[in-house]
């Protein structure tokens, strides 16, 4: 093969990879710096061919070696086109990785042609590109480097929290551009846990399980058949929390355990207070102890975390039955309660919604006890926010809007609560037009709404 015919070869590969480069769905700001290179990379080739270059076999090795790594470039663009996209952008620091390295090898294959050719100013261009492509850097994007310590500090804490694993993958497909959509997310997930399975590391399989916590993954009627048959298995009566449970220091039941090398546990915010009171011994042991020699308690904070969501499932199973009760004072207390368990985690939102709380909340805003109907608007109001099925079930549930429209006639602060329920579920289309049809008159009532209850 003479050098004409592989500059064609090399010209050929070329133009492949720009258009391999150009399809790349993630890396959009590091793959566009390479195809400006290769663009130039582009128009300098044919021009060799005009350089009256002797058909030496050195010249040959030159452009044989730089169509040999334009040739793994494309392999790695056309990777990155093809892969998951979840796979890819939790691989971002390797692919930065492989441009920095194909960038340079092109650019050191680059070099090597200006002594074997006769045009001055051909080779001063050739090298001045070399000279970019070797100092060129690539960056991880902020977002890509935000998910990705996500996504470790998931592994390394071991977070059990669902929503956590929720919020995790709807950022990362929001990052490449997914729908979070269910079906789509779950195909999504699928495909990326085969990618996953071809690497087999420990790694792999950590965010595999992290990820695969998400509960958007599952349909409703998956997670509900998961949570009653955990919830079943559970008994009725809580259970007391372990000795081991509670911070010597604080007496309560720890947040964020961690240890001493002697292996005594306390709450963090307590022992590193107590150290830097000036204090430099265990509380127990009387030791040396330094803030350094503390190590996060990874399976007692589970077990934990565990007992928690045992009690507090018992709890909300439990509780429905008991705020239909006469008493009014315990029905407050209760709803304080729930209210508070709503607040703190989306999950226990959930087992509410699957417990089937919206006929008892919304039978709950025709009581006497103006207390009782305020934490009954808070709790609807909470459970609705940002979920579309949850306001289009509440809005559905019996007499549920007629009822919401006769708080906004009582007191002023219930009339508020009132409103901004209503508020929120008009942000659904199908809750706004049965709130329409319900009731005509809810703009007058907003108006009388400083009366006291009739």
């Amino acid at each position: 093969m003479s050098s004409n015919d592989t500059v064609s070869v090399a010209i050929s590969t070329t133009l492949d990879t720009i258009q391999a480069t150009q399809s790349t769905p993630i890396q959009k700001q590091n793959f566009n710096k390479l195809l400006s290179y290769l663009r130039k990379i582009q128009i300098i080739l044919p021009e060799l061919t005009k350089c009256n270059i002797e058909d030496s076999e050195t010249l040959k090795s030159a452009i044989h070696l730089l169509t040999k790594h334009i040739s793994s470039t494309n392999t790695l663009a056309l990777e990155c086109t093809t892969k998951n996209k979840i796979y890819l952008l939790l691989n971002s620091k390797k692919i930065v990785t492989g441009l920095e390295n194909h960038t340079k090898e092109i650019s050191a294959a680059l070099k090597l042609l200006p002594p074997l050719i006769s045009n001055n100013g051909l080779s001063e261009e050739i090298l001045a590109l070399s000279n970019l492509m070797l100092e060129e850097k690539y960056r991880e994007t902020s977002k890509e480097l935000e998910l990705n310590e996500k996504i470790e500090l998931g592994i390394r804490e071991r977070n059990l929290d669902k929503s956590y694993a929720n919020n995790l993958l709807k950022s990362i497909a929001d990052a490449v551009g997914i729908s979070t959509e269910q079906t789509v997310l779950r195909q999504e997930y699928e495909d990326f846990k085969r990618e996953m399975e071809n690497i087999n590391t420990l790694q792999a399989e950590q965010i595999v399980a992290l990820l695969g916590k998400a509960d958007i993954l599952a349909t409703v009627e998956e997670r509900e058949k998961k949570y009653f048959s955990k919830r079943n298995s559970l008994g009725r009566q809580p259970l007391e929390p372990l000795q081991s449970f509670y911070c010597p220091i604080t007496c309560e039941v720890m947040e964020d355990p961690v240890e001493t090398p002697s292996g005594h546990s306390f709450e963090r915010h307590a022992i590193e207070k107590w150290l830097s009171e000036g204090n430099d011994l265990c509380p127990i042991t009387k030791t040396p102890l330094k803030v350094s020699g503390l190590r996060t308690n990874k399976t007692l904070r589970q077990s934990i975390e565990e007992w928690r969501d045992r009690n507090t499932m018992i709890f909300i199973g439990s509780m429905k039955s008991r705020i239909v009760s006469n008493d009014e004072e315990d029905v407050v207390a209760s709803l304080g309660k729930l209210k508070d368990l709503c607040l703190e985690r989306e999950l226990h939102q959930e087992w509410m919604m699957m417990e089937d709380y919206l006929p008892v909340l919304v039978s709950l805003l025709a009581t006497k006890n103006r207390k009782i109907r305020s934490h009954a608007l808070v709790i609807l109001r909470i459970l609705a926010t940002d979920h579309d099925e949850r306001k289009e079930n509440i809005a559905k549930t019996d007499n549920a809007i007629k009822l919401i429209v006769c708080s906004l006639a009582r007191n002023i602060e219930e009339s508020k609560l009132a409103l901004h329920l209503l508020l929120v579920l008009s942000d659904n289309d199908m809750a706004r037009n049965i709130i329409g049809n319900s009731q005509g008159c809810i703009l007058l009532l907003v108006t009388i709404s400083g009366s006291d209850d009739p």
